[in-house]
Order: C-alpha cells, then sequence, then structure tokens
C-alpha cells in the first residue's frame, strides 16, 4: 500500500511490519530493466532462428518461390549426367587385341559370355573363326547394356579379311569383308529447312537418332539458331534388331554438318576403357567444357513436340551477353558443370540463376519464368541438365538473357573457344585411323546400302 508524502510502495511482511519500500523513481527504472531484458530474449531466439544452417538459403528460397509465379511448368531435375531416354546409348563398345595363343574360349570366358554363342559364331561363320588367334588379331565387340550380352562382333585379322556376326531374330548372321566394303551401316544426307527435326526426318533418319545427332554436335554448333536453310548434313548409323520394348535400337557412327561453309566431322571410336565417345578427324573429343546454347534443345526434338518448334532467334548484345528469343515453353539448361552460386527474383514474376563452373568462370541466365524443382543455392548441377524455362515476353514469345563471365569479366560467348576434353591415346591413333577412314568413305561415298 502507498502511505506518506513520499509515496513509496510500501510492502507489509507477515508480521505485520514494513518489509521494505521502493520509490517512484525505482519502479520506472525497475520496468526499463524488464523492457530491456524482454527485448533482449526476443533478439537473441530471433538470431538463432535466423542464423541456424541452412535457414538464410531456406528464408530466400521460400521468399522467391512465394513471390514468383510459374506460368511456365518446369521439368524435375534430371539426375547428373543422365540423358534423357532418346539420347542414351543403349551398347557398350570393346575393342580386344590378341597376341598369339589366345583362344576363342578363353575370350568368351573372360568377358563371361555364355558358351553357347561361340557354338552359334562358329555355326554361322564355319570358315572365319578359329580356335586360336594370331598376333594382332582384333575383335570389335558390341554389347547390350540391358543384359550384358553380345549383338554384333567384328572379327579384322592381321593377315587380312574380316567378318561381321550380328545377332537377328532368327539367330547370328555372318558377312565376310567383301560385303563389309559395301558399308556395315546407312547414311543418309539431307538439308537444313524450316527446323531441326523436320529436316532430319525428311531425310529418313530415324526419329530415335535426331537427339543423339544433336548431342554430338552441341559443343560446336548452336542447333537452335545457328542453322540456316541450305546448310547439309550426312549421318552413318548402325541398325540393331534387338527385340525389346523400346523396338530397334541404332548407334551413330559417323557424321558431319556444314554450317555457312564451315564442316564439322564426327567418328565414333572405342576407348580402351570400354567407353564410346566421338572426335574430329585429328582425334580431339568434340566435347568441351561448355555446350554452344542454353537453350534446351533435347525437349523440342521429339515426334510430340516438333511441329510447334521453330527456330530460336538470338541477338548478341555490346555488353557481350546474349538474348534468346523462342517459343513458349522453351526449356533452359546449364551449360556446363558447377554449383548454383545465387538464385534472385527480379521484377515481380522473373528470376535469374547464376552458375560458378571451374577455372573462374560463372554462367548467368536472366529474365526466367520458372525453375527446376529442388534447384537452390549451393546445388551441383550437370552439363546439360534442365534448370528452368524462359521467360514470357508476350505474343507468345519467350526470352533469356545470357551472360558468361571469366573472373568477373564478361566473355564474348558466340567467339570463345574452349578446350577440348580429351584425344585419343597415341597407342591407338593407327586404329582411330582406321575407324575414321571407313567412316568418311560411308559418308562422302555411295555405296550399294547408302541412301
Amino acid at each position: 500500500m502507498l502511505s506518506g508524502p513520499t509515496k513509496k510502495l510500501r510492502v507489509k511482511a507477515s508480521s505485520g511490519g514494513v518489509f521494505y519500500a521502493v520509490s517512484p523513481k525505482r519502479r520506472i527504472r525497475g520496468r526499463h530493466l524488464f523492457a530491456i531484458l524482454l527485448i533482449l530474449g526476443v533478439s537473441v531466439g530471433v538470431y538463432e532462428n535466423v542464423h541456424r544452417p541452412g535457414a538464410k538459403e531456406s528464408q530466400q528460397r521460400q521468399a522467391i518461390e512465394a513471390g514468383v509465379p510459374e506460368p511456365i511448368a518446369a521439368q524435375p531435375r534430371t539426375a547428373a549426367a543422365v540423358p534423357l531416354p532418346e539420347s542414351s546409348d543403349p551398347f557398350e563398345i570393346r575393342h580386344l587385341v590378341f597376341h598369339a595363343g589366345d583362344t576363342l574360349e578363353g575370350f568368351v570366358r573372360d568377358y563371361a559370355i555364355p558358351g553357347a554363342y561361340s557354338m552359334d559364331w562358329r555355326k554361322a561363320c564355319p570358315s572365319g573363326f578359329p580356335d586360336r588367334f594370331n598376333e594382332k588379331d582384333e575383335i570389335i565387340l558390341v554389347l547390350n547394356r540391358a543384359d550384358g550380352f553380345p549383338v554384333e562382333l567384328v572379327y579384322l585379322k592381321s593377315q587380312g579379311g574380316s567378318y561381321t556376326l550380328r545377332k537377328s531374330s532368327v539367330g547370328w548372321e555372318c558377312r565376310s569383308d567383301e560385303s563389309m566394303a559395301a558399308g556395315s551401316g546407312k547414311t543418309v544426307r539431307g538439308v537444313w529447312s524450316e527446323n531441326f527435326y523436320d529436316s532430319c526426318i525428311a531425310a529418313g533418319l530415324p526419329a530415335k537418332l535426331v537427339s543423339n545427332l544433336a548431342d554430338i554436335f552441341s559443343y560446336d554448333v548452336d542447333l537452335t539458331s545457328e542453322l540456316k536453310e541450305g546448310d547439309s548434313f550426312s549421318v552413318f548409323y548402325q541398325e540393331y534388331p534387338i527385340q525389346s520394348s523400346e523396338g530397334t535400337q541404332f548407334l551413330v557412327l559417323g557424321a558431319e554438318i556444314s554450317v555457312s561453309g564451315k564442316v564439322f566431322e564426327a567418328i565414333g571410336f572405342s576407348l580402351p576403357d570400354g567407353s564410346w565417345d566421338y572426335f574430329d578427324a585429328k582425334g580431339a573429343s568434340l566435347k568441351r567444357a561448355f555446350l554452344k546454347s542454353p537453350i534446351d534443345y533435347r525437349h523440342s526434338l521429339s515426334s510430340k513436340t516438333s511441329s510447334n518448334i521453330k527456330p530460336v532467334s538470338r541477338n548478341f548484345r555490346s555488353t557481350s551477353g546474349l538474348s534468346f528469343v523462342a517459343q513458349k515453353g522453351t526449356m533452359v539448361c546449364a551449360i556446363g558443370d558447377g554449383f548454383v552460386s545465387a538464385i534472385r527474383k527480379n521484377g515481380r514474376k522473373n528470376v535469374s540463376i547464376e552458375i560458378r563452373h571451374r577455372g573462374g568462370y560463372s554462367s548467368s541466365y536472366g529474365n526466367l519464368g520458372s525453375f527446376s524443382r529442388g534447384l537452390r543455392r549451393g546445388s551441383p548441377v550437370s552439363r546439360a541438365e534442365t534448370i528452368g524455362s524462359a521467360g514470357p515476353v508476350g505474343g507468345g514469345k519467350c526470352r533469356l538473357d545470357f551472360h558468361l563471365y571469366k573472373d568477373g569479366k564478361p566473355v564474348n560467348f558466340q567467339s570463345a573457344e574452349f578446350a577440348r576434353s580429351k584425344y585419343v591415346p597415341k597407342d591407338i591413333v593407327p586404329e582411330f585411323e582406321k575407324s575414321r577412314d571407313f567412316c568418311q568413305s560411308a559418308l562422302h561415298g555411295a555405296t550399294a546400302e547408302n541412301k
């Protein structure tokens, strides 16, 4: 209770006496101290919540997703280095060189091939398959990745002559080098017209190989904008009549395209580790650090969408950036391996993504209408992986603003040259040159099986 002229707060003890008295001045100080402690407590709680590991990125991600609508549904992120089903290679190719005394049984045993295969090979080609190989005899073995069993075998004798054994629906068929001279595959030739897909189909290229062809040259040519009417191409491919749910399988053995008078070649070749890759005529891999375009052409190279896909307009700006104008629904991919360094909201609807690459390079993708689910700052991305879709600009069109930087400085992406990823090993260059010459003769010549 209050009493006395000083108006102190008096608190009585249980005995009835005054226990202590608090002046108004001290009461005010106590309230201030309580308020300060309350503010500090709230601040500490907020600080711990905001600065716990990953909290800031999570809030940034939520803010971006909440503020940016997705007018174009983004495709889910694909696994690293895994192409679309149409472009995946169903075969594994191995190149073997034998020594004198090596046996057919030993070869079959080493590759875990059922013994019945060697019996079938001898039956199909009784005069071509020996029990023992000679020095430097060669076999090119094509294995089906689905079960690991052979679907084709090419036997090259060191003393001259060769045989090709191919598995069909009725068994193994054998061809001698005389029939091989006519070409072990098929060649199609054509010219570019309205779009990439229609041009390939009009030339007679199987639909399954359209995306494969695009993948092969994606490091040298921007297939969405650089091709002009009248540019030509030729493809040498092999057909494998495997009975599967996917039907007939194909493999591109070699290809050539001419863009504005400049010719690009691709020679398929099997490396010692069994991998299959494409090289130029000098033995340099066609693969580079970066793709030639951030436009994800793979989503437009299918029979379901080709009729709606038109060429992309590409404009170069003084800031060393590129502006791609395309049809609605155009997807965007990372030009190279790296990590997402930033995802920013630009304006009310669009997003920009920055990716950091090796060697001091970074790429920027602006005016995106959406980005792939699961993509966040720090996410690893693979070359050709879909990261989002180009943002709408009206009239059914979309635009992508693209920049490439080296150590923070703009790079002219159109004229920049990037190093090749690998070369044919020196010790097998002679074998590569054989494959190169054979492919070139098929691409440029007119054989019985060529079209």
